[in-house]
């Protein structure tokens, strides 16, 4: 073969193989081209801000009327501080030897109104709501309604005149602050007392006073979440009255 065939065939072959490099780049670049790429979105990490929490002093257990406050009947709990901000105590100690003013049950936050301080006078004295007064009455097995008035209950006082046989409701809805020396509620069996405290407005122990003196007390157990009352509003009327004097007549208005 001629030295010219040889460089002939040579410079075809190196041409053929260059065409295949450009068709094969060519088609890698296509292939490329056509995969469309997918869009990761970044993870999103929820920062949850926790509310600052406070301590409060809350009973451990129900803590009846009048008990003064040890460290076994609390203990802390803690609240957000928006929700308690302004009520409670944060410390045990700034409760011991407190009072209870009524009846707290487990759970309750310990709050400044139902606590009284043991120096603001007797345990009874201190118990007494403002602007009330503490009176006591004797009774018996019949008027202390069979032994099951304790403190805490609500009663009616009636007043009953045996002359005239009359009875009449001098007080309604008023609180039991004690029976006989006691102002505790843990008691739940029925027991005879001799005297039973009632807690009145200044008015109401005029009206006691008064009805004990035309005849005999009794009490009316009554169920401490029945509404209120109302009080009965009287209407002013007037009515035309004749009055006659000889010959003339006249008519006059008179308000009853």
């Amino acid at each position: 073969m001629s030295k010219g065939k040889i460089l002939l065939m040579l410079s075809v072959s190196v041409c053929m193989g260059f065409g295949a490099l450009l068709l094969a780049n060519n088609w890698i670049e296509k292939k490329q081209a056509a995969i469309t790429p997918v869009a990761v979105e970044p993870e999103t990490i929820e920062v949850i801000k926790e509310e600052p929490r406070v301590a409060r002093v809350v009973a451990l257990q129900n803590i009846p009327l009048g008990t003064p406050l040890e460290a076994k009947h609390l203990k802390l709990e803690y609240y957000p501080e928006e929700l308690v901000k302004n009520t409670g105590y944060p410390q045990i100690s700034d409760v011991i030897g407190k009072l209870a003013r009524n009846e707290i049950f487990s759970g309750d936050i310990l709050r400044n109104e139902r606590l009284v301080s043991p120096g603001e006078g007797t345990t009874l004295a201190a118990l007494i709501s403002p602007n009330m007064r503490a009176v006591t009455i004797r009774v018996n097995d019949v008027i202390g309604v069979a032994g099951f008035l304790l403190p805490g209950d609500f009663v009616d006082v009636i007043y009953a005149q045996q002359k005239v046989s009359r009875a009449q409701t001098v007080l309604k809805k008023v609180k039991i602050l004690a029976v006989d020396q006691t102002a505790r509620t843990d008691e739940s069996k029925p027991i005879i007392v001799r005297a039973v405290t009632l807690e009145l407005t200044p008015k109401q122990v005029e009206s006691l006073i008064t009805a004990k003196s035309k005849g005999e007390l009794q009490l009316s157990l009554r169920n401490p979440n029945d509404p209120e009352e109302k009080p009965r509003v009287y209407r002013k009327t007037t009515e035309s009255v004749t009055i006659i004097k000889g010959t003339d007549t006249s008519r006059v208005n008179v308000r009853i």
